[in-house]
């Protein structure tokens, strides 16, 4: 038996995941919080109006970003995860949050056009694509077996914090300096923390240990995963939850204004969702260590469909709750993609796997919002929008059914 393994027998015996690992959850939280796939996405919402005002783009236009980020990112992410999985975490984080620094630096000072806007939207997802969860939920999956998804629900509800606070401070930020002024006090931000996570990071053994990988072992695992059933009907159900969720984030906040709240009150029942994801991130980790992982995903997409129904028929009364839902939602769904995808296929091979699987979540993150918004402009309402959200959740719960009859994770292991 390897030191490895005896450590890690140890470690479930004694609980000594967390003990030994803690600052390692700790700053992969906030690394998570600052990085490419939290900050930018959950604050977006804020600047349409800003957007609609200076150049009288369509909400559906506005929502290009969110579009060319994620498919940039989503393009770019199963080669990050090849060289996550063969030098670790550190250099590749660096890189990107110094990287993702400078574009917030581009966007605010070049934005001119939707070309211009959408160029730098994709420049920013390249170049802080190490920032986003693969690299760290691989760290987590490397260190952690028996709380496993605990932890990962810790860890991804560092994106949860930048819902509940980004909002606001955006939202003080585009009125003190404007929305292009927000943009230089997000590239500060994410530059200072940067530094402190890279620092810290550098220093800890659980990262160094994570590197290694067996090369042969990593091939195999990823060849095996495509050639099955259970690989594409996770990236399916995925795909399809994330088209009605990606959207509804990115537009919660105009839904809002359309049933009569103010911006101030809108911006803090969309912290709300921060909240929410929290919540949803740690309690989903905590129950998919004890419960059978789809069951988790359909009770709480059967809930979040009734909230959206829910907020399409009764408005402004329901808004507080279905933004929780939805929070809770968007809390489950990360966490999902990373413990299915080490639960179902190992670890060898999983910078491969997650990339190509969080790519498909960013693929449907990103069209949703231009099909939502499209819907809006159409229609003149927000409310076929809601209903459209709904039945790709469905269709998503429907997925969820049939890996029922997939192989269990040990069958896989």
């Amino acid at each position: 038996m390897s030191n490895q393994e005896s450590q890690q027998m140890h470690d479930q015996n004694t609980g000594g995941e967390f003990s030994r690992n803690w600052l390692l959850v700790l700053v992969c939280a906030i690394g998570i919080g600052v990085g490419v796939s939290a900050l930018p996405f959950y604050t977006q919402g804020l600047f349409i109006e800003a957007w609609i005002a200076d150049f009288g783009w369509t909400r559906a236009q506005a929502s290009l970003g969110i579009l060319g980020s994620t498919l940039a990112l989503a393009a770019v992410l199963p080669f990050v995860g090849s060289l996550v999985d063969r030098y670790g975490l550190v250099k590749p984080v660096m890189v990107s949050l110094l990287g993702l620094s400078l574009a917030y630096v581009l966007l605010g000072l070049f934005v001119q056009s939707i070309v211009t806007f959408v160029m730098l939207t994709m420049l920013s997802a390249v170049l802080g694509s190490a920032s986003s969860p693969l690299a760290y939920t691989r760290a987590i999956n490397a260190v952690f077996d028996k709380q496993r998804g605990l932890a990962l629900g810790i860890v991804l509800s560092g994106a949860g914090v930048a819902a509940t606070f980004g909002p606001t401070l955006i939202s003080g930020a585009i009125t003190e300096f404007g929305w292009r002024g927000a943009y230089f006090a997000m590239a500060l931000f994410t530059f200072v923390v940067g530094g402190v996570i890279v620092a810290v990071l550098s220093r800890l053994s659980g990262v160094k240990n994570s590197v290694v990988i067996d090369p042969e072992a990593a091939s195999e695992g990823f060849a095996i995963a495509k050639a099955s059933r259970t690989y594409w009907t996770i990236m399916a159900a995925i795909f399809c939850l994330s088209l009605g969720l990606g959207g509804l984030m990115i537009h919660f906040v105009p839904i809002l204004l359309e049933v009569g709240f103010t911006t101030n009150a809108a911006a803090k029942i969309a912290g709300v969702i921060g909240i929410a994801v929290v919540l949803g991130r740690v309690l989903v980790g905590f129950a998919v260590d004890r419960i059978f992982a789809p069951r988790v995903a359909i009770a709480i997409l059967v809930a979040c469909i009734l909230g959206i129904l829910g907020l399409a028929l009764l408005g402004s009364a329901v808004a507080v709750p279905v933004a929780f839902v939805i929070g809770f939602s968007v809390g489950a769904e990360v966490d999902l993609i990373g413990y299915l995808v080490a639960r179902y296929f190992g670890i060898h091979a999983y910078g491969q796997i997650y990339g190509r699987q969080y790519s498909a979540f960013l693929i449907a993150t990103g069209l949703s919002p231009v099909i939502l918004g499209a819907v809006r402009d159409v229609t003149g309402s927000y409310t076929g929008s809601l209903y459209l959200a709904a039945a790709f959740m469905v269709l998503s719960v429907m997925l969820f059914c049939l890996l029922y009859t997939s192989p269990s994770p040990r069958d896989l292991s």
